[in-house]
């Protein structure tokens, strides 16, 4: 009787949870998709708003463009996920072929540890050491590649456990089937391992990309938050994450300005829902692939 009681209770406990998380989500969907307007203001088109006008609320009359923070999103988030795509598939290549279990068991809480630094510390560090060097050579230390830097260094451990579980899960039969043909370990991992784990790697990717389109504080603290087009890596900018921290404070309620912030925001969340989604079909295919 106490175990049919418990069961019951654990079963509508955790329906109840999951019930609550649903909704939870929905509401915020919900009052983001409310709050917005495309495009948020008379006279503007679709394509000005997404890519072509300048920032300027407070000008006359008033600019509500955001491709500025597009370009300075897609440049910092594109370079750090660059930068730390090989560093993270080599560590992911040792953790899974080359440390022994003694390493392995100390390696990946490690990682784990490492991904739950606040990025408030991450900007600090990257604020306190990287642009007073990068300063020697430029008027301005805060640029788009300091914040690119350190947002690498935010998303390498995502990208390098998701590798790292992907090459895991590749068979040791498979793998032992390869060696037994008489080639080296090297081709046999190229070969068969790795690309049997492919499609994990590249979910790993994307989803350090979907984590990287998501972060605030660090690049705001260190792209330089600045609502220009940036040209080129060495100028500063401001990225989208950034610019709806920074200005919705300063909205009116049910303004122009507030309904371009919240489009914005909805526009980035459907951007790293879409990703999201992408990362879940992947996975489900390379799962489907391995138990095949």
């Amino acid at each position: 009787m106490y175990d049919t009681l418990g069961d019951a209770l654990l079963r509508r406990g955790s329906l109840l949870a999951l019930c609550v998380a649903v909704a939870l989500l929905a509401l915020i969907v919900g009052f983001i998709v409310s709050e917005s307007r495309l495009p948020p203001a008379p006279g503007l088109s679709l394509s000005d708003f997404l890519f072509f006008e300048r920032w300027d609320p407070s000008g006359q009359p008033p600019k509500y463009g955001i491709g500025h923070a597009w370009v300075a999103t897609l440049l910092i988030v594109g370079l750090a996920v660059a930068l730390a795509t090989p560093l993270a598939l080599v560590i992911a290549v040792f953790l899974s072929e080359i440390a022994p279990p003694a390493v392995r068991s100390l390696a990946e809480p490690m990682l784990q540890l490492l991904a739950g630094i606040p990025a408030v510390v991450y900007g600090f560090v990257g604020y306190a050491t990287l642009v007073p060097l990068l300063e020697r050579w430029l008027p301005t230390g805060e640029t788009i590649l300091i914040a690119a830097v350190v947002l690498a260094l935010m998303v390498l451990p995502f990208i390098a456990a998701s590798a790292a579980e992907a090459l895991s899960l590749v068979g040791r039969d498979l793998r032992r089937a390869g060696l037994s043909l008489g080639v080296s370990r090297w081709y046999a991992f190229s070969r068969v391992t790795l690309r049997k784990a492919t499609p994990g790697v590249l979910a790993g990717v994307i989803l350090g990309m979907g984590r990287g389109l998501g972060e605030t504080l660090a690049v705001l603290m260190l792209a330089g938050n600045s609502p220009i087009f940036p040209d080129g890596l060495l100028s500063r900018g401001q990225p989208l994450t950034a610019l709806i921290a920074t200005d919705l404070g300063e909205s009116a309620i049910h303004s122009e300005r507030y309904y371009a912030l919240f489009s914005a925001g909805l526009l980035l969340m459907l951007s790293v829902i879409a990703i999201n989604l992408l990362v879940l079909q992947i996975k489900r295919k390379f799962i489907g692939a391995g138990r095949n």
